[in-house]
């Protein structure tokens, strides 16, 4: 594990944005089905939307989610009027992101509870092992499609790591969201940008393992020799960086913009100091595109605000609470 030595500039992902075309049926699955709770509503003002997204001249409806009241691994849905492009669950091969993991504390309850309920999975639970170092890692997850494109993984772990959901409520079926995931063509990129020298997460480890398993779980052909670097800071939610040696299918990075795209578009990131923090996105060699801004929101509360892009062309909204 590569630890940073110094302060970090961010906790983990504080969100992850996930456009809508109706907040109904996204409700009825994370809050009537998951347990999250709305933790704020309303509406990011126009002036600060269209500055950090280029979203144009109206207000923003969204709605925070959380679990158990956990202040990181929320769910920001925003309603999306005009959508860049259709709605479609990104694939493990395609470029940019893709799925939103949880804990489920029953996998195979979940399974068929949520299914009863009409969430049918597309991968039921399955168990697989991965090679991390001299270790044999045992992994049991399923898939579930969420409304508008968005892709949830289920993940039964061996070993608990932290979560505040479960450590505030023990007895929840599910927890905040633990990780959000991006597959791109420059992981040594990615890893520089939120790792030790770059935004402060700890690289927990950093490993290329094949599995049939996994090949089945994620849609892979046989044989895929899979990199995935897991990145986590002092909060739950983490990131995986995938990158594989199978070729990619769609770029979907240009459809996958906070609230100009449907599903899975962007995360939400705290940062104790913003000028700092745009200061190592420019010198890992992300992009600031907009910001700062100060905005009193629902989903940032009195702060200031910037939009940028990873390497690899993922978006991110850094914000520093304001007071």
């Amino acid at each position: 594990m590569t630890q940073n030595t110094q302060r970090p500039l961010i906790e983990g992902i504080t969100a992850a944005i996930v456009g809508v075309s109706d907040f109904a049926p996204h409700l009825e699955l994370f809050t009537g089905r998951l347990g999250y709770a709305v933790a704020a509503e309303g509406a990011v003002p126009a002036a600060v939307a269209d500055a950090l997204w280029g979203t144009g001249p109206a207000d923003l409806e969204v709605v925070a989610l959380a679990a158990a009241g956990s202040g990181t691994g929320r769910i920001h849905l925003v309603r999306v009027p005009e959508p860049v492009a259709p709605a479609e669950p990104p694939h493990n091969l395609d470029v940019g992101l893709v799925g939103i993991d949880m804990y489920a504390r029953d996998i195979k309850a979940a399974h068929a509870e949520l299914g009863a309920a009409g969430h049918p999975w597309t991968v039921a639970p399955t168990t697989y092992g991965v090679a991390v170092g001299e270790r044999e890692v045992e992994v049991t997850q399923g898939i579930c499609p969420a409304p508008d494109g968005t892709v949830v993984v289920f993940v039964q772990p061996a070993a608990v790591r932290g979560t505040e959901a479960w450590d505030a409520d023990p007895e929840r079926s599910y927890t905040e969201l633990t990780s959000v995931v991006c597959h791109v063509p420059d992981p040594d990129a990615e890893v520089a940008f939120w790792g030790p020298r770059g935004l402060g997460m700890d690289v927990w480890y950093d490993v290329v393992f094949s599995s049939p398993g996994f090949d089945e779980v994620a849609g892979l052909p046989d044989g895929t020799r899979m990199r995935l670097a897991f990145l986590a800071g002092e909060k739950t939610a983490r990131i995986e960086v995938t990158s594989a040696d199978a070729e990619h299918r769609v770029d979907r990075r240009a459809a996958q913009r906070p609230a100009r795209s449907l599903g899975h578009s962007g995360w939400s990131v705290r940062t104790r100091d913003l000028a700092a923090a745009l200061e190592s996105v420019r010198r890992t060699g992300g992009r600031v595109l907009a910001g700062p801004v100060e905005t009193d929101d629902p989903w940032h509360g009195r702060a200031t605000a910037a939009s940028v892009d990873t390497p690899n062309g993922v978006s991110v909204t850094l914000w520093q609470p304001l007071g």
